[in-house]
Order: structure tokens, then C-alpha cells, then sequence
């Protein structure tokens, strides 16, 4: 059996290589001008023998573990969101938000449209230790089953050119100014449509005796195109 140079080691057989086994490399192997460090290495170390070493974590509670799943989680769609008091707060807050800005107003669909569905999106808002302060709730159409020339015409969306905050930051430095910071909220939603653009009723909000009646967009919405 060879003799790992340098190292002062005993080298296993070369068949135990690509086995699955976890390495560990001789003492002294990586030192700098070391040539060894190319060798293979002295010991191997299973899998089994790495659990036989491991504290295993037991929890307190064994409703402890869904708690934090539960709170670290973000709904994919509304069924998991529902009856969940901070994600229907927040569902609200989105609705009453829409609703104030004159988004849409309730319709019978006309003859030859189509409404475009609705889906919520949910994202929970972390600080920058990792806690969670706020659960937040976007309602979004469903913008990719609309055409281009039919649904609407041409798709932009009017943002401040990254050049002019530098400028305006630059110029309020020199000059000592104070800079004010605000959030316009739910800004998407002032976007002003000139197209007819039906959606569907968003789930969890459908008008009660009126579930057949659709929302005539007098406003955008996220993911619609055109806006």
C-alpha cells in the first residue's frame, strides 16, 4: 500500500473514492508549499458516523415547529391566506385601498369582452434582523392573457431616470439642503386607462347576490398591460 508523501499518513485504496463517503483531510496537508494537499486523503468518515456525533434539537412543543412555519410562510394562493388574521388584514387594507381610489366599479360584462382575472400575491415584510413587520397583500391581473392591439396598445410605465435622483442629491449637498423621503402607496394604482378593461371579482370580495357581475377598470392595476 503506497505512502502519502509528506503527509506521514496511509493513503486508502483509490477504490474508495467517489463512494458517497465524507473526506477528511490529513493533518498538516494544506500548509502553504505543501505539495500533499493534491494527495488523497488519510480517513474517511460515513455518513452514520457523523449522526452517531450529532445533538439532535428537540422542541419544546410539537406545535412549536408549524407555529414557525406558519409564521414564516407566504401563502401562494387565497384558500391558504384565509382565516389567517394578519393575511386577511392586509387583504382588507389592499381592497379598501383600491376601492378609495376609484379603481373599478361593478359591471355586467358586456357582449363581446372578457374579463381578465385576478390573483392576490402575498409577501411578508422583514427588518434587517430577520423579523417579520408586516404581512402585505397585492392584488395583480393576470396581464399575459391580454393581446397587444386588441386589449391594448402599447405598454410603458413612467419612472424618475436613476441620472436625475443623482443630480437632485448631488445638487442638495452642495447647496446643504434637507431630503425628504416618501412613499406614495399603492402609486401603480393612479394610472389612468383609456382601453375597456373588464376583471373578475377577486376572491374572498365577490359582491353578494352580484357574483356574476364584473369590475370595469377606470384605473390600472398591477400586471395589467397597457399601463
Amino acid at each position: 500500500m503506497p505512502h502519502s508523501e509528506g503527509s506521514g499518513g496511509v493513503t486508502e485504496p483509490a477504490s474508495a473514492q467517489g463512494s458517497g463517503l465524507i473526506q477528511n483531510s490529513p493533518e498538516g496537508s494544506g500548509g502553504q508549499g505543501d505539495d500533499s494537499s493534491n494527495e488523497e486523503p488519510g480517513r474517511f468518515r460515513d455518513l452514520n458516523d457523523i449522526y452517531d456525533h450529532t445533538d439532535v434539537v428537540e422542541l419544546q412543543y410539537d406545535s412549536d415547529g408549524e407555529a414557525l412555519l406558519a409564521e414564516l410562510e407566504e401563502p401562494a394562493k387565497y384558500v391558504e391566506a384565509a382565516g389567517k388574521p394578519d393575511w386577511e388584514e392586509a387583504m382588507d387594507k389592499e381592497i379598501e385601498s383600491i376601492e378609495k381610489n376609484g379603481t373599478w366599479e361593478l359591471s355586467k360584462l358586456p357582449a363581446g369582452q372578457k374579463a381578465i382575472g385576478l390573483k392576490w400575491v402575498f409577501k411578508l415584510k422583514k427588518n434587517a434582523e430577520g423579523e417579520v413587520v408586516k404581512h402585505k397583500a397585492r392584488l395583480v391581473a393576470k396581464g399575459y392573457v391580454q393581446k397587444k392591439g386588441v386589449d391594448y396598445e402599447e405598454v410603458f410605465a413612467p419612472v424618475a431616470r436613476i441620472d436625475t435622483v443623482k443630480f437632485i442629491l448631488a445638487l442638495a449637498a452642495n447647496r446643504g439642503w434637507q431630503i425628504h423621503h416618501l412613499d406614495v402607496k399603492s402609486a401603480f394604482l393612479h394610472g389612468v386607462l383609456e382601453e375597456e378593461v373588464y376583471v373578475q371579482q377577486p376572491e374572498g370580495y365577490v359582491v353578494k347576490g352580484k357574483e356574476d357581475y364584473v369590475l370595469r377598470l377606470n384605473k390600472a392595476l398591477y400586471g395589467l398591460n397597457g399601463t
